[in-house]
């Protein structure tokens, strides 16, 4: 049956909302600051015009009904909009305004961005938060679901939902240990392709390097050890015999504290870009737009110093 709008009273997905976040009716009704005589009838008028009971109590709280779960996503996704759109006509003023931005991430993001970021962010409000979240194989979805701000990869998303844009091109390095029995002075490309190599997961897709590894030599590197984040992996290669190719502006942060020689790549190779991504439907929210040009401004001094390295 086709619900009819106009019918809807569409303060009740609010309540909907609170309801599947705390899966308890008074956290809910906190929340929203609502008696809970309010809350249950709003949560029987929600059953009515759902025509589903979509909450069953338990010791704990409550649990949502599989039609609840269904539907969760696309009402969250729907008040995002609107919340994003009733903001966008106010503008944005990070000196007075309370804001939490979502940003999809690696840890080279935390390691080579972040510090600069905070720092501008923190100089123009006290009232911003930044929470950062992994980027997962769905992270496209998050952005389009409104369930993220933000996300900054060296994999494009490609759907036509979301906005992308190149914010840096990084220079590929490969790092080998001080005390590397074989590897010092220089890094050939037969030293490259016999030594062991701590890598990146692969998300399910090529890396940008095997793909570029691919067109010329058709080669695969050895994988010794496979980490999760590149912490891991600087680690991993400080510590043994085990080469890695990361970004050059990381590679030059940590070799000291790692105990690293760097070389240049033994092919040439193209640079990588960075990705900076964001749902088209948010073009036009002050907010985004306020963080998007951060992340650009603090990118862009990145850049310059790694020019002059």
């Amino acid at each position: 049956m086709k619900l009819n709008l106009r019918a809807v009273d569409l303060n009740l997905f609010p309540v909907f909302e609170a309801i599947m976040e705390t899966g308890q009716y008074s956290k809910a009704a906190e929340r929203l600051a609502m008696s809970q005589p309010a809350m249950s009838a709003a949560v029987q008028r929600l059953r009515d015009t759902l025509g589903d009971p979509l909450f069953v109590r338990t010791a704990k709280g409550v649990v949502a009904t599989p039609k609840a779960e269904v539907i969760y996503q696309d009402i969250k996704e729907a008040l995002a909009l609107m919340r994003h759109g009733l903001s966008s006509q106010k503008g944005f003023d990070p000196k007075s305004q309370a804001h939490e931005f979502r940003v999809l991430s690696g840890d080279y993001f935390e390691f080579v961005v972040l510090p600069k970021l905070l720092e501008k962010v923190e100089s123009q409000s006290q009232h911003i938060r930044l929470s950062l979240k992994p980027i997962l194989d769905d992270s496209a979805k998050q952005l389009i679901h409104a369930q993220a701000d933000i996300m900054l990869d060296a994999f494009l998303a490609e759907d036509e939902r979301i906005r992308s844009e190149i914010v840096m091109e990084e220079t590929l390095m490969v790092i080998a240990s001080k005390h590397h029995p074989k590897i010092q002075n220089t890094l050939s490309i037969d030293d490259f392709y016999q030594a062991k190599h701590a890598v990146l997961p692969n998300r399910g897709r090529l890396l940008p390097l095997d793909k570029i590894l691919q067109r010329p030599l058709k080669q695969e590197r050895k994988i010794g050890v496979q980490v999760t984040q590149y912490i891991s992996l600087l680690a991993a290669v400080g510590n043994s015999d085990f080469i890695a190719t990361v970004p050059k502006y990381l590679a030059n942060l940590y070799a000291d504290a790692f105990q690293l020689n760097l070389f240049e790549f033994p092919l040439a190779v193209p640079k990588v870009p960075i990705y900076m991504m964001w749902s088209k439907a948010f073009d036009r929210d002050p907010a985004n737009t306020w963080l998007l040009q951060q992340i650009r401004d603090s990118l862009k001094e990145i850049k310059q110093e790694i020019v002059t390295k």
